[in-house]
């Protein structure tokens, strides 16, 4: 079919408005990318600008997927002050302290029926464990709030999740997830997580294991004279606040310090009514000799 002078005329004039339009577009993309990307000191190398990387949490800030981290917020030089009140908090509120403190009183009842002497031992060997595994914990922890540093996560490897046939699941459990530096606690159901987290602090690597929720970006803790100790933020019952200057700011909530209260009653009263109850039961045993 011939092409009328008429069609023509028409047909280039759509093409060339389209044209123009496509070229405006590109030249507003190249202008917008010119405004908002970082300056670069005259005479730096292309290979000198700053790395960009996926979304996700460098050195305590949000990095911007393709974006530039923003200058870190910095905590302050160590040796930090540990405020009293972090010192103070002894016995936080674990659901696993008290899941096991149950499964050793009722799991195995029938054998201190005949042996009462053994679950009063071992009432008081499971109170020394929980006390010597928390008293290590505590040292971790305030040593990290006076030593530690905010580590850059390298990589998080998710390594295994739970399922009904394997692994570990929750039902209406408390779990925390730390975004960034914020702790978020909430009921959960269904299967743990655990992750394979790679950091790097002082120029040195290190490896942490996070189990329970997935990993979401929180802020890793890490000693830099000993990259090995290091924990993820949500292994703190509290939130770990800090003032302008990088200090910690010693603020507890209601919550913690009474869920410490409480922890700390339920196993003195637990251990005391074990070993108490099972020692009498022994001594009233037929066949005992007394003196």
């Amino acid at each position: 079919m011939t092409e009328t002078p008429e069609a023509r005329v028409t047909r280039l004039t759509r093409e060339l408005a389209a044209a123009k339009v496509d070229a405006l577009q590109q030249e507003l993309a190249e202008a917008t990318a010119a405004a908002f990307a970082p300056e670069r000191p005259q005479g730096a190398a292309i290979d000198a600008q700053p790395r960009r990387s996926r979304a996700g949490w460098l050195g305590g800030n949000w990095l911007p997927a393709g974006g530039v981290a923003a200058s870190p917020q910095r905590l302050a030089p160590a040796p930090r002050r540990v405020p009293w009140k972090y010192r103070a908090m002894l016995l936080p509120w674990s659901w696993w302290t008290v899941f096991t403190l149950f499964m050793v009183a009722v799991s195995p009842i029938a054998l201190w029926a005949w042996i009462p002497l053994a679950a009063a031992g071992t009432a008081g060997l499971t109170f020394l464990v929980i006390v010597v595994l928390r008293g290590r914990r505590d040292r971790l922890q305030l040593s990290l709030l006076k030593w530690g540093d905010v580590a850059d996560v390298i990589s998080a490897e998710v390594v295994s999740v739970g399922t009904y046939y394997s692994g570990t699941t929750y039902q209406n459990v408390r779990l925390p997830q730390a975004h960034g530096w914020h702790v978020e606690r909430r009921w959960y159901s269904g299967p743990s997580t655990s992750t394979k987290i790679t950091y790097q602090v002082n120029n040195q690597q290190g490896v942490l294991g996070l189990h329970g929720l997935p990993y979401d970006n929180g802020v890793i803790l890490a000693h830099p004279q000993h990259p090995d100790r290091a924990l993820c933020v949500s292994a703190w019952a509290y939130d770990l606040d800090r003032d302008l200057d990088g200090n910690w700011t010693g603020k507890l909530p209601v919550r913690a310090v009474l869920g410490s209260v409480a922890m700390t009653l339920v196993l003195l009263t637990w251990t005391a009514g074990m070993v108490t109850l099972f020692t009498v039961q022994a001594l009233d045993l037929p066949g005992l000799v007394r003196k």
